[in-house]
């Protein structure tokens, strides 16, 4: 596990979305949004994201535990192999709450890896595709346990790669 206490969302998990979160597991509580930074692909059934760099984009964070956790995992494709299209990163962002407050937090997010993008068209920031990625698309029944960290990213505590 990522030691995360929240994650962000940005394509097809959103409210919503094809993957809506909300389906993943028990008790889904979202607690703010934020924006990010960096570069959305169009990777065709699904968006892909590089931080860093690239513009603003919006996206919804959500409380995280164990359950939901393996969820995404499965779904992101680093369960029950890693696929090597995406990667946990932690981030610190300002989150902004339904109240208004603002504070900083440690999100989880799914980058996808450089040669998952390479080639692809850039999204504008908005995703406006929402075709499910059937393959991938399961219930909180459906997974296990797993947690895969590149290199790159900031292991949460307690985590080895």
């Amino acid at each position: 596990a990522s030691g995360c206490a929240y994650v962000a969302v940005y394509g097809t998990l959103r409210a919503s979305g094809v993957n809506d979160i909300r389906r993943l597991a028990a008790d889904v509580r979202q607690v703010g949004t934020t924006q990010l930074q960096g570069t959305l692909y169009d990777l065709g059934w699904y968006p892909g994201l590089r931080l860093h760099g690239g513009h603003p984009l919006v996206a919804e964070v959500y409380a995280l535990n164990a359950t939901l956790e393996q969820a995404l995992d499965r779904i992101e494709g680093l369960w029950p192999h890693d696929m090597g299209e995406y990667v946990k990163r932690v981030v610190t962002q300002a989150v902004r709450a339904p109240d208004g407050a603002v504070q900083p937090l440690e999100l989880l997010v799914y980058e996808a890896t450089p040669h998952l993008v390479a080639g692809k068209p850039v999204i504008d920031g908005v995703v406006r595709r929402q075709r499910p990625r059937a393959a991938r698309a399961i219930s909180a029944e459906q997974h296990a346990p797993a947690h895969r960290l590149n290199a790159g990213a900031k292991p949460a505590a307690g985590s080895a790669r």
